[in-house]
């Protein structure tokens, strides 16, 4: 029965079966295999061939130990029939008592893999035979396979294959190659060259270019080659060519495969020649619109600069109105030409896209402002939204993107009389590297025709003959706008019924970069900031509430100004900013800010005015009812959010970048003892370190680390855990112990492939600073280095009356807020209150397993304690917001532990601070 034995995870058991037909050296041989190793091997036994050749039919064996005389049958006889080449062969290891060279050799020769003599016999020598029987077994398996192959690949695929020798004489050749060669054996072809088969001219380019290859190395891809084979056939082949090297690396001739194009040649001959005749027509009509843009744009030119000098003299009321008409009229000339143009260039395949990068939020917001002005003087709403999973950093053509947009929303303002006109975008996919958005703007407009709706997208097309007298216009810019859809990798279509509206849809397609999101402020003095919107479209109000809820504040709406002041009236002064619009039936922003300067519980809130008409006279008003800002709708974020910011009076800061690959200037270079045995995370570390300026000793084990620091001085030590001889955990005691007494304490990072939970607790517990895990990333590296190292930096005469500590400073602090120590004790105070929310809330996401309000909560402490330059609290928040971010949570609870020690330092001191004065 086969020996049974414990089996751990993740290891692979190897079935052994011994045939002897002695007890005693079937036990001797199995506490040979077992020993210390009971758990690697399963053991099967048989006293005779018979019973060795049915076990072998019934159960997978690995490795056969087998006694050269068995009763019933020949060892050298089983031999052959189990360790044959066919799948079910099993490796052999021969065992006799007796020590004749002539039997070890008659095993080998009959398939045995090894041969070894009873008495000499031990555990390691048994065990090795195992391992290498079984291991060149497999290599023999997979060798064979690896023939079996290539025999098939030559024989049966329908490409050309060869190799040569360095004279270019066929060394093998696949079967279609012979047939094309007009042989019936590919054997037929060795020793024979393409001088025997093709014309001169082709053997002897044949030979120039394998000549070169052996001489160069550099192999020949995709070359494409006219063939005239010995039958008369002519063909086109596209030819790759490699070095065929022997196994000491040196070219001994060369490796080919060709595949028959000749199809795919002459359809491109076609091809060619019916693009020769397109780009005739094209440059044809290119060059007539061309001379047509030309010619009219030379009096064009001339009639709106004499329009300009003209408005610059003294005329009457009338002719000021004849001038203006004119005026219109050339830029509407200017305008048909450029989309004629556009048409031109796109259909002639000259219009290429941009790719550079640009923010999504800003890009849009600047091209609906500009028409802000059109939508207002009709009395329309013109809003967009876009939700706050949509990503801001984009890379593509933003112009083409704004001209898409621009005609779309301009047709939807020009067709629409009452009501609003809304941009709203969504992704429709999106990766770390690519998103594609899904953009629709409806309008409450007409409506269109069903057919229509089949040929709006032609060139020169509207709804109807009367639209173009009413309206005017080329027809040609939703046809322009579907071929820059189709440029940026998507479609456009409409979805319409008549009275009840339009809506225009468009895909696009972009690359994604994080690195040129917007300007990333610090808001935590925002959060939970009560603020009242009003607006009567109610399309406005869920777009501001969404913003305003993204940066975490807590907004009221109300859809008119007497709902506002009933709301008001009951909650009292619990608000402290109002957002008002301007344009509101009955009772407009204007008239409400008015009625809530006499509310005496609201009187004084900062009020922020929305308006869809950039005009002066509202700013002026403004100013006389106390209105802190007038924005213009659709209001962009960025502006909504400086414009909260600056009338609340928050500090800010931007944010800094988080991985940098130079050190930064005023970080001074330290001397760096790296404690590590192996020579590849050697060169990392040491590569990543040096590049960052800082200089770096190897230490290759614990012993040497010691008595490297005995010699002289470092900065830091980074400590390998395991290694030969004295392990860093020793290492580390053995420092500490000998810095025991003194004022000296280098700083110890642990660098260690474990990542289990305890880990850094148990590098702490020996006398370590921090812990860093393999394989080591720069970014984690630089902060756990920096951020660990004691570094004197050089005291400003500016700042020598200032309170220093390596917890915050003051000075960064006071340069974010304009030199004013009042705002900054105000800052303080404030970020007292939030941090005990702040933690509890990084507590409640990994509890509730939200790791994306984890991730904000983390960037939200990173952005306010930078405020107070407090480097080691910012370091710790950055930790949790990156593993949340990257969802690396094996080390989350630790960063975690860590971030509420910094803070838990941190306040105090910040506390001390606001009482001292300064």
């Amino acid at each position: 029965m086969p020996v049974a034995g414990r089996i751990k995870v993740g290891e692979n058991r190897q079935r052994i079966l011994i045939v002897d037909d002695s007890p005693e050296d079937r036990a001797a041989l199995r506490r040979f295999i077992l020993y210390k190793d009971a758990h690697l091997f399963d053991i099967a036994e048989a006293e005779t061939g018979e019973e060795a050749v049915e076990i072998l039919s019934s159960q997978p064996i690995d490795c056969v130990l087998l006694d050269y005389n068995l009763p019933d049958i020949d060892g050298l006889e089983l031999v052959g029939q189990i360790s044959g080449n066919d799948d079910r062969s099993v490796p052999v290891v021969m065992m006799t008592g007796q020590g004749d060279e002539t039997v070890a050799v008659r095993a080998m020769q009959a398939g045995a893999a090894d041969y070894l003599v009873k008495g000499t016999v031990d555990t390691p020598s048994l065990q090795r035979s195992i391992r290498y029987a079984i291991a060149g077994h497999q290599l023999l398996r997979e060798l064979e396979y690896e023939r079996y192959l290539f025999r098939l690949a030559m024989d049966l695929l329908p490409d050309l294959i060869y190799f040569k020798d360095a004279d270019s004489r066929f060394l093998r050749i696949s079967r279609s190659l012979a047939g094309m060669l007009g042989i019936n054996d590919p054997m037929e072809a060795v020793g024979r060259s393409d001088a025997d088969f093709f014309g001169g001219d082709y053997s002897e380019a044949a030979r120039s270019d394998e000549v070169k290859l052996m001489e160069t190395g550099e192999p020949i891809i995709a070359k494409e080659e006219n063939a005239v084979w010995p039958d008369g056939r002519e063909t086109w082949v596209s030819t790759d060519k490699v070095p065929l090297r022997s196994k000491d690396g040196r070219i001994i001739g060369t490796f080919g495969i060709s595949h028959d194009v000749t199809v795919r040649k002459e359809a491109e001959e076609e091809v060619r020649k019916a693009k020769d005749v397109a780009e005739e027509a094209s440059r044809a009509k290119s060059d007539f619109l061309a001379n047509m843009s030309h010619e009219i744009r030379t009096p064009m030119n001339g009639i709106i600069g004499m329009t300009e000098l003209l408005s610059n003299t003294e005329l009457s009321t009338k002719q000021q109105e004849y001038l203006g008409i004119v005026r219109q009229s050339a830029d509407s000339l200017l305008g048909l030409l450029n989309d004629i143009l556009d048409s031109s260039k796109i259909e002639a395949g000259k219009l290429e896209l941009e790719s550079i990068g640009f923010l999504l939020r800003d890009t849009l917001g600047d091209t609906l402002q500009a028409l802000s002005m059109r939508a207002a003087e009709k009395g329309l709403e013109l809003a967009y939204h876009i939700p706050p999973d949509v990503p801001d950093g984009l890379v593509g053509d933003p112009g083409r993107i704004r001209q898409v947009v621009m005609n779309l929303v301009g047709n939807a303002i020009k067709f629409t009389e009452t009501g609003e006109v809304v941009v709203d975008v969504k992704t429709q996919s999106c990766d770390d590297a690519n998103v594609c958005l899904h953009v629709s703007v409806s309008d409450t407009g007409p409506g269109i025709e069903q057919e229509r709706q089949a040929v709006i997208f032609e060139a020169f097309t509207q709804v109807d003959s009367s639209t173009t007298r009413r309206f005017g216009g080329t027809g040609l810019g939703l046809t322009i706008s579907m071929q820059l859809v189709h440029l940026m990798g998507g479609r456009i279509w409409l979805e319409s019924q008549p009275g009840r509206g339009s809506t225009f849809h468009f895909t696009a397609c972009f690359g994604r970069d994080d690195s040129i999101e917007g300007e990333t402020r610090s808001t935590v003095t925002l959060k939970d900031l009560p603020v009242l919107v009003v607006d009567d479209n109610n399309t406005n109000l869920l777009i501001i509430e969404e913003m305003l809820r993204s940066w975490a504040m807590k907004p009221t709406v109300a859809s008119s100004a007497a709902e506002a002041l009933d709301i008001i009236r009951e909650r009292g002064d619990g608000f402290r900013l109002a957002l008002l619009d301007l344009m509101m039936p009955d009772v407009d922003g204007f008239g409400l800010a008015e009625q809530m300067a006499r509310e005496p519980r609201i009187n004084g809130c900062p009020m922020i005015m929305l308006s869809s008409a950039n005009r002066s006279e509202d700013e002026q008003r403004a100013r006389k009812l106390g209105i802190s800002r007038v924005l213009t709708k659709p209001v962009k974020e960025s502006d909504l959010l400086d414009a909260i910011i600056r009338v609340m009076g928050v500090a800010t800061v931007e944010a800094p970048d988080e991985v940098i690959e130079q050190r930064p200037d005023k970080s001074p270079s330290l001397r760096i003892l790296l404690a590590e045995d192996g020579l590849v995370n050697q060169k990392v570390a040491t590569s990543l370190l040096e590049r960052r300026g800082h200089r770096v000793t190897v230490a290759c084990d614990g012993v040497e680390a010691v008595e490297a620091l005995d010699r002289d001085t470092y900065d830091l030590v980074l400590m390998d855990v395991q290694m030969p001889r004295m392990d860093g955990f020793d290492a580390t005691r053995m420092i500490r112990e000998k810095e025991r007494g003194s004022d000296r304490h280098v700083p110890v990072i642990a660098m260690t492939a474990h990542a289990m939970k305890g880990d850094r607790e148990r590098c702490l517990e020996v006398g370590m600073d921090d812990y860093v895990s393999k394989p080591v990333h720069a970014g984690e590296l630089y902060e756990a280095v920096e951020g660990c190292a004691v570094m004197a930096e050089p005291i400003n005469e500016n700042e020598s009356a200032m309170p220093t500590s390596d917890l915050y400073s003051l000075q960064q602090a006071l340069e974010r807020v304009g030199g004013d120590f009042q705002t900054v004790c105000e800052l303080i105070e404030i970020f007292e209150d939030e941090c005990p929310k702040l933690k509890k809330l990084v507590r409640d996401s990994i509890a509730s397993g939200d790791i994306k309000e984890l991730q904000r909560a983390a960037h939200t402490i990173k952005g306010s304690v930078d405020v107070f330059g407090a480097k080691p609290a910012r370091e710790a928040a950055w930790r949790v917001e990156s593993l949340a971010r990257d969802n690396e949570l094996g080390e989350i609870d630790s960063a975690v532990v860590a971030l509420e020690t910094e803070l838990d330092r941190l306040m105090p001191a910040l506390d001390a601070l606001s009482k001292s004065g300064a």
